[in-house]
């Protein structure tokens, strides 16, 4: 679905009259649509003649401090390291009429010959002040922002920098980092967590007489031999002697190629693995679990979607184990993402049924309702197997340390998981045994262990689809009140008895919370007309008819986006008993978050950045800002900019599921260009760039952050960021830009190529895709 589809299309406008003391000029833009593709436009802005300079006016301040309340509340990073300043504007700019005139425009021929534009593009000009048509109508074939700014340079057409490039630069940042720390990092990391578990639970299988404790053991290393099977190098994916000359391109003289070739086969490509470590992650399961594990690894490799997992003993999406995003460029991620996906889902279930069997996986139609998903006694064992986790935890440092590196990080960039872990296991342990946990005092605990889990600590607030859960069978529809609030309860109990332990739990982000609250049985039934079903309308096992489907819209209007409201509303989609009063509860949640917790993390902040740009312009911005026209426009940015958001957080973010101006006279002016002026917008995403860099410092040692080869790149961006801060402050207070100012704007493709080469220049193995607008 792109944002195209979402937006509602433009009318051509009536001929206007022009105000007579400014000067009309145009300015390309480039933008982002929906992360599919690159887009360009024309947009008429005034420009006032040259005027003395005055004094900054008092309205304009910088607001106290904003102590950033970051993921070191967990021992991450200290609050008091990063400070936050925001900016506020008194904004100046006086209004001009539209529709406007074409013919009024003073750079509007020269600008028509050099670019084509249609009739229609000239019509939505004079209505909104702007338009938006195809790059490919423009340009040739680009790969990266910084070569279409630098081909309207080209062509002497004044330039617009607008929020798109530097949030998509954000994003490659983002994306950049987190990539190169799972690769060069995560990876090793989660290797030796991994084995330092595994060879754990086998010393307890060995040891033992417990019979329970016993299989505990015995299903924990069926469950990491999963993992560490996923991580370790495949022979497809090893460098050898019958595939160098397949990945290495080598057209010296053959002495040296053959030394190439060795060292390759040796150490690898930046794609594949070397000999070296393919004999350092080596690994065979035992023979009592190489049956369990080989038919848990079929399914994950066979990503099929539902189907019983022969460890859990309950349905699983195997669906989600296909490798996507940045996992796909080399095999050492695509594996990280396999293990980490079935570390992030997969859970030992406190709660069990009586009415279920032992060791048996039920499918979901015959659970219990709501349902309970393993046996009384598999929810006993599962509990030990987490117990037998914790303790390993508890107990060994370089354990704590290896997990703790990879949470702590992905956390920082994130947030924390919703699921219990290691850290609340352990503490659960440590408050029935104190500081020694003697493994065979487990059993006779176990009712115990669970009792505390419950007690202290809460359950996941967003439901990831363990168990391939069914809402309880109701009556024909259409449900009475009393009913969708009996399945808003069942709702509510489900969510509940997936509590338990997950090795690294996915992580509670808000948009899934959100999402998974605006729809059945939250939303209620369908109420609009038959004959146009919206986008969100789906039918039911039981015939219900539900909002089946959240919208990235529904979180832009929670947000505050009346844009986004209207297109809802105007597309069917809130057509639902329910959907409007939800939709104000959860509406009155976003707007009482404090401050401080957009600080959070990179992943709330970098929404606190979205939410600048989709408020309502008021007086005192140009006249093309206020039409709903660019209010489409900011929308769809906010919205391309969110998916880019997602997609660099696949792996992490748990997913929910659902049961679905002008002038005349006087000389030529010097038209050189603008930046859209957004200073806020400009300033809470210099904001996120300090805190991703501040914090990965902190987090990183002086060689980590120097391997991820980030630092410089960033540090430009932070500058642009600062100088688009004050440019557009200045063009907000309606003065006039310094010579200096005009040509940072003219020469804007240079300053984001210098970004894209530092960028680069750090990495050994050039990735030029990670520039690339499109996902």
């Amino acid at each position: 679905m792109t944002v195209q589809s979402e937006l509602p299309s433009q009318t051509p406008p009536t001929q206007p009259e022009l105000p007579k003391n400014n000067t009309v000029i145009l300015l390309v833009i480039v933008g982002i649509l929906a992360v599919l593709g690159v887009l360009a436009g024309v947009i008429i802005y005034k420009i006032k003649r040259p005027v003395t300079p005055t004094a900054p006016t008092s309205n304009q301040t910088v607001s106290s401090p904003v102590t950033a309340v970051l993921a070191a509340a967990k021992r991450l990073i200290r609050p008091e390291d990063i400070s936050i300043e925001e900016v506020e504007v008194a904004p100046k700019i006086p209004p001009y009429q539209l529709p406007l005139n074409t013919s009024s425009i003073s750079n509007f021929e020269d600008f028509a010959n050099k670019i084509s534009l249609s009739q229609q593009t000239e019509a939505l000009l004079e209505k909104n002040g702007f338009a938006v048509i195809g790059s490919d109508n423009l340009f040739t074939a680009k790969e990266d922002f910084s070569d279409f700014y630098s081909e309207i340079q080209d062509k002497d057409l004044p330039v617009f920098i607008t929020t798109d490039s530097l949030l998509h630069y954000y994003h490659v940042f983002f994306d950049t980092s987190l990539m190169r720390m799972e690769k060069d990092i995560f990876f090793d990391d989660i290797w030796q967590m991994s084995k330092g578990f595994y060879d754990d639970s086998l010393d307890i299988y060995q040891k033992t007489s417990d019979p329970i404790l016993k299989e505990a053991s015995k299903r924990n290393i069926a469950y990491l031999s999963v993992a560490i099977e996923l991580l370790k190098p495949k022979p497809d994916q090893i460098v050898s002697n019958s595939n160098v000359k397949d990945l290495v391109d080598c057209y010296a003289y053959d002495e040296y190629c053959d030394k190439i070739y060795a060292d390759t086969i040796q150490n690898g490509t930046f794609s594949n693995f070397g000999q070296e470590e393919a004999i350092q992650y080596s690994f065979n399961p035992p023979d009592f679990v190489k049956t369990l594990a080989a038919e848990e690894l079929n399914l994950i490799n066979g990503h099929n979607g539902w189907d019983c997992s022969p460890i859990f003993l309950y349905e699983e999406d195997y669906s989600q184990y296909v490798p996507r995003g940045h996992y796909t460029k080399t095999e050492r991620l695509k594996n990280y993402f396999k293990a980490l996906m079935w570390y992030g889902r997969m859970t030992n279930l406190i709660k069990g049924s009586p009415s279920l069997p032992e060791g048996k996986c039920v499918k979901s139609e015959v659970l219990t309702k709501p349902p309970e998903f393993i046996s009384e006694k598999d929810a006993q064992i599962q509990t030990l197997q987490a117990s037998i986790l914790a303790r390993k935890f508890a107990l060994d440092v370089d354990t704590q340390k290896n997990w703790g590196k990879i949470y702590a990080i992905t956390s920082y960039f994130v947030g924390f998981s919703d699921d219990l872990g290691p850290v609340e296991y352990s503490s659960a342990l440590k408050s029935i045994f104190g500081e020694s946990v003697d493994t065979n005092l487990l059993t006779n605990k176990v009712d115990e262990i669970q009792k505390t889990i419950k007690q202290d600590f809460p359950g996941p607030k967003i439901y990831s689809g363990l168990g391939n859960a069914k809402m309880i069978v109701m009556p024909q529809p259409p449900l009475t009140p009393e009913q969708i609030n009996e399945l808003k309860k069942q709702a509510d109990e489900l969510l509940a008895n997936t509590t338990g332990f997950r090795m690294m739990g996915q992580r509670y982000v808000v948009d899934s919370d959100l999402f998974s609250k605006i729809v059945s049985p939250y939303s209620g039934e369908y109420t609009g007309p038959k004959d146009k079903k919206p986008f969100t309308y789906v039918i039911t096992d039981m015939g219900r008819e539900v909002r089946g489907f959240p919208r990235g819209l529904d979180i832009m209007a929670l947000f505050g986006s009346q844009r986004a409201a209207q297109i809802i509303k105007n597309s069917g989609d809130a057509d639902y008993s329910d959907y409007q009063e939800q939709f104000d509860i959860l509406k009155k949640e976003i707007d009482a978050i404090p401050q401080n917790d957009w600080y959070k993390n990179l992943y709330w902040n970098w929404l606190y950045v979205l939410k600048s740009l989709i408020a309502k312009t008021e007086a005192g911005y140009p006249s093309f800002m206020q039409t709903s026209a660019w209010q489409d426009k900011e929308l769809a940015t906010a919205l391309a900019s969110w998916s880019e958001l997602r997609h660099d957080t696949i792996l992490y973010a748990k997913q929910s599921y659902s049961g679905a101006e002008m002038g005349a006279g006087g000389g030529r002016v010097k038209i050189v260009g603008y930046v859209e002026p957004v200073p806020v917008f400009y300033s809470r995403l210099l904001n996120l760039t300090k805190m991703t860099k501040s914090g990965l410092t902190g987090l990183l040692s002086q060689e980590e952050w120097s391997k991820i080869g980030v630092g410089d790149a960033m540090g430009r961006f932070e500058e642009i960021l600062s100088r688009l801060v004050d440019i557009s402050k200045t063009e907000l207070e309606n003065k006039e830009l310094t010579d200096e100012d005009y040509l940072f704007i003219k020469y804007f493709g240079s300053t984001l190529s210098s970004v894209s080469a530092s960028l680069l220049a750090s990495e050994g193995n050039v990735d030029l895709d990670m520039f690339k607008p499109t996902l």
